[in-house]
């Protein structure tokens, strides 16, 4: 009884992961009707994840094209309580050997469209992460992969683990860090925490920006540089341990030291001070220029 239990159970699964798959081998659809903001979790193994606004709908819709692989290679899992809707692509499990084919060409993709203002996580494993168009407090974070965000607000946090990321007009805070690849940051911006452990970071800031609390900008090995409007009041506290520091910028010294070797740091304000922005490579030149 318990072996006929167990097979009729197995067979359960596989006709509900077969069923989230069933509309064909190559594509998946499906779409969300939301009363308020969406609070969303998307999660992808190994495909590429796109996340773009709808503006004022109130509808999320998934979309996935697989035109290497079969879908039912994967499994699919989404819920939807309310507002809030979770959605997970990974790769299903094999048990025993297998021989792994290199596809080239487009990989898997999931396509989401959503409402401008949401709550986002969303992750991949293997594969790029782009967002574009969104507010609120958004979460990304890449195993491996490149992410692109452009146009977003809010609170944005950034977590990079073997890739760059591209961050382009972007209003509100971010929080970026990668532990190898470049961080590309440019938007007006009120708070920042940036930092990668081999990459370098560019960073431009807005004509309008105020960082309101203490900010940093950290790599441990890469050139960072930063591009600050005219009129922005702020506290530098700059710092090389191996590298020049190239500063472009009216300030008003508060301290300078070098060893005259590659230990160097700078420390002034830039039009009258405001809050702290520390700057810092452990291997590299920090540049200090004005838009």
């Amino acid at each position: 009884m318990k072996a006929l239990v167990l097979t009729v159970s197995l067979a359960a699964m596989t006709s509900l992961a077969l069923s989230a798959s069933a509309q064909s081998e190559e594509h998946w659809d499906k779409t969300y009707t939301v009363a308020g903001q969406p609070d969303l979790t998307l999660k992808t193994g190994d495909s590429n994840l796109a996340i773009k606004s709808c503006g004022a709908c109130q509808t999320v819709r998934i979309h996935i094209d697989s035109p290497k692989r079969k879908l039912s290679d994967y499994r699919i899992e989404e819920e939807q309580s309310g507002d809030r809707i979770h959605f997970s692509l990974k790769e299903k499990p094999h048990i025993g050997v297998r021989v792994r084919v290199s596809w080239h060409g487009e990989p898997v993709s999931v396509q989401v469209e959503t409402p401008a203002n949401l709550t986002l996580h969303a992750e991949t494993a293997d594969g790029n992460l782009d967002a574009s168009g969104l507010n609120g407090t958004i979460s990304l974070h890449s195993s491996d992969g490149r992410q692109t965000v452009a146009d977003v607000s809010g609170s944005l946090h950034i977590q990079s683990s073997d890739g760059g990321a591209e961050l382009r007009n972007i209003s509100g805070t971010v929080d970026a860090h990668a532990s190898d690849g470049d961080l590309n940051i440019s938007g007006k911006l009120d708070g920042l925490n940036v930092s990668t452990s081999d990459g370098k970071v560019s960073l431009e800031l807005a004509s309008g920006s105020t960082l309101k609390n203490d900010s940093t900008v950290h790599s441990s090995d890469g050139t960072v540089t930063v591009r600050l409007p005219k009129d922005f009041s702020i506290n530098l506290d700059v710092s090389t341990s191996d590298g020049k520091i190239d500063c472009n910028l009216p300030l008003t010294l508060d301290g300078f030291h070098s060893n005259g070797g590659s230990d160097h740091s700078v420390r002034g304000k830039l039009n009258g001070g405001g809050s702290l922005l520390s700057i810092h490579t452990s291997d590299g030149t920090v540049h200090l220029s004005s838009l």
